[in-house]
Parts: structure tokens; sequence; C-alpha cells
């Protein structure tokens, strides 16, 4: 029994790979407006904002996520009491989970199955870590019959090379039992200790962020330790308790939903949204599929070349799926509901014109949205998933109301 080889790709994936195929390459779907208007946009101070102490923000780590704190400050600025507030790019889940913990009824889409999956674990956490422990216990049993039967010999190299291959079989087994069960908030956990050098996790000495192999800084002759098996139900228990170590109190009568699919081409939300909250898709400056390649992996997702395409696209593949995106969102929002973008400060180049990203939203937003205030926060180093990257230096935060 091997893992994957019966996987094929999960349908709202494969529609928009051959939606990107017939009309990207074919240079189809780049169509610009004759001018877009260059209105500079005024910023305004953000005000304090307070930390959040939410531990379930750390379930696993994602490139490029909204930081939890700004959430929780434009929840309590611009959403609307006993309304739904949406991120139809979900991403891991940051919005999602702070609207829910502010007591709001949440939405979410996404085409990544990382993404969906981690959002999915954030807005479903099981009540107790002595559940969880009790669930793994049970779980335990299933996978010391299934780890034996698995054959890594069709695995890729580059899989194999980051773990024992007793610990890559337990992970394997882990991972269908878990998913067989739609135990999204124990994937999720199992998912943020996939790789990294520190005891906790279940890797060769390896990043966190994105999966490299650390094995020059670590050689296996100076740290054998760190090369030995790893045992997933010891690893993921502790995962679990660190997990619960500052959890708030939450509503679960409220209403949270995830959708797997893309929010620019698919009518799938039919309830007003007061609120939208989202960080569309930097386009090419993070690479979602690539940095999160191993973990799409053991959730079935083998191509994460051709995700990339979509979930990290061009700057012309971005501007058409924003303006399809404004057309659709138009439909869940009424007249003064608050549609809120995140953006990086990256220009792009629009007929030969390097254009400012929150000019051109603002203009193709601009059939059914109007700004109404604009902010931009500076970016810390120590909060970069990618150290040193210096393509992005300020988020623009843009709140946009529905005419």
């Amino acid at each position: 029994m091997s893992i994957n080889n019966n996987f094929k790709t999960p349908i709202p994936l494969q529609r928009h790979i051959n939606f990107l195929k017939t009309n990207y390459h074919n240079n189809k779907i780049i169509q610009f407006d004759n001018l877009i208007e260059k209105r500079p946009v005024v910023f305004n101070k953000l005000g304090y904002i307070e930390k959040s102490k939410n531990s379930l923000h750390s379930l696993s780590p994602y490139v490029g996520k909204i930081r939890s704190d700004l959430t929780k400050y434009l929840i309590d600025k611009y959403a609307q009491k006993g309304k739904y507030i949406c991120d139809p790019f979900c991403g891991s889940g940051t919005v999602l989970l702070e609207g829910w913990e502010k007591g709001y009824d949440v939405i979410g889409i996404d085409l990544n199955l990382y993404a969906y999956t981690l959002s999915m674990g954030k807005i479903n956490p099981l009540f107790s870590p002595d559940l969880a422990k009790e669930k793994l216990e049970i779980y335990n049993y299933a996978v010391l019959e299934l780890k034996n039967k698995i054959s890594i010999a069709n695995m890729p190299c580059w899989v194999k090379s980051f773990y024992h291959k007793q610990t890559l079989k337990e992970i394997c087994a882990w991972v269908m039992i878990l998913q067989q069960n739609k135990e999204y908030f124990l994937t999720a956990c199992l998912m943020g200790i996939l790789h990294h050098q520190r005891p906790g996790f279940l890797s060769y000495p390896s990043s966190h962020g994105a999966p490299y192999l650390r094995i020059n800084k670590y050689p296996k002759e100076k740290y054998p330790e760190m090369y030995e098996y790893k045992n997933v139900y010891e690893k993921l228990l502790k995962k679990i308790q660190r997990v619960f170590k500052n959890v708030p109190n939450f509503n679960y009568t409220l209403s949270r939903e995830v959708y797997f699919g893309d929010s620019s081409q698919d009518n799938i939300i039919n309830k007003r949204v007061a609120t939208i909250i989202t960080s569309p898709p930097y386009m090419k400056s993070l690479t979602y599929a690539r940095d999160n390649r191993l973990r799409l992996w053991f959730l079935g997702v083998e191509d994460w070349q051709e995700l990339d395409k979509i979930i990290s696209p061009s700057s012309e593949y971005f501007v058409n799926m924003m303006k399809n995106s404004f057309a659709l969102w138009k439909n869940y929002q009424i007249k003064n509901d608050k549609c809120i973008i995140i953006i990086g400060d990256i220009p792009i180049n629009i007929l030969s014109s390097k254009i400012l990203l929150q000019e051109i939203i603002c203009d193709i937003a601009k059939p059914n949205y109007h700004l109404v205030e604009a902010y931009e926060d500076p970016i810390p180093e120590e909060k970069k998933m990618v150290k040193g990257n210096e393509t992005i230096k300020r988020e623009i935060i843009l709140v946009l109301e529905r005419k």
C-alpha cells in the first residue's frame, strides 16, 4: 500500500488549471481598460493595535498571512454586529478565527488545499486537550496497524530526503487516518510539525516555513540524534498541548464555513456578507505552493507548480482575477457594506507604465465600490516568514465601501 498513488487533482483546482491553460497562455484574459486613473491614495494612521494572544494562530506556519492583531483591529472598527464576515482568499484562516473569537459568523474560501485544511482546523478545534488526547490514542491503534502496509519505494526522493523511513511511514499513516475521519484540527496540528530542526518536529534538520534541509549546518556525523526515528504520536501530542496553551472561549453555535474553491470564478456564497476582509495572493512575490510543497504533498497535491501558477499569479492574471472578484462580491453586499483589501506595496507594469497596486485596486473596484479610508502598515523584519525579503516593505489596507 502506498500513499498518493490514486490521487486525483481536486475538481475545483483542476477546473482552474484548465481555465489557466486555455486562457492565460493564449493571452485571452490579459485585458485592461485603456486608461487607469492615477489617483494617489492618501493614507491615515492606524490606531492602537492590541496584540492577539490566541494560540490557535500557531497551529501551522503559512507564508504571507495577515497579522492577527491587525485583523482584530479591522474587525473592531468596520464589522457589523450580527452580520457575516467573509475572507474570500482565507489562506491561514486568520480573519475567520479572529471573527469567530469576536462573536461573528464567518465564511472563508481558498483554492489551496493546505490553506483550506488549516482554516478548517482553526475554526473547528477540539473542545479540550483531553478530548484531543483521547482521539489520538484511538487513532494511534489504527496507525500502528496501517504503517507497516505502507511502501515508500515509489515516493518522490525529495520527500524521502526529509525523514527517517519509519517516521515517514507513520506520517503517511496518520494523514490517511485523520483525513478519512475528517479531523481537520488534528491534521493541521500534524502539518505544523512536519519540518524544522527543533526537537518537537518530525523531519531531519530543516527550515520551518518553507521546506529546505539544513544538513550542511547540522551534519549527521556531528548531530546523529537529529536523524533518528521520531515517534509521530508523541510529537503530535506535545504539539496539541502547545496549541491549547492560550485558547479563548468560543461560541460554538456561530456559523463557521470554509469552501474549497476559487472566489474569483465560482459563485459560492448564497448569503449577504456585510464585511469582507481579505488579502489577495501576492503576484509572484510570495510562492504559496512552493513554500508549502511538503505539506501539500502529504495532503495529496503532488504538482505544486501548477497550483502556484494560480495562487501566486502574474500581474496580468492578478488584475483580471480582482476584476472578476469584485464583480462577484458585489452580489453578496449591499450599500455601505465594507470590503477591506490588504495588499503589498508593489508597483506593477500596465500598458508600459508602472502603477501602484493600490491605485489599480481602487480603479477596477470603482464600478461597485469606492475608497473611504486607506492605511499603511510597515512590515518589521521579525514578522517576515522569509527573512531578508525586501520585495514587500509595507502592507496597504484599502477600506472600500459598496455603492
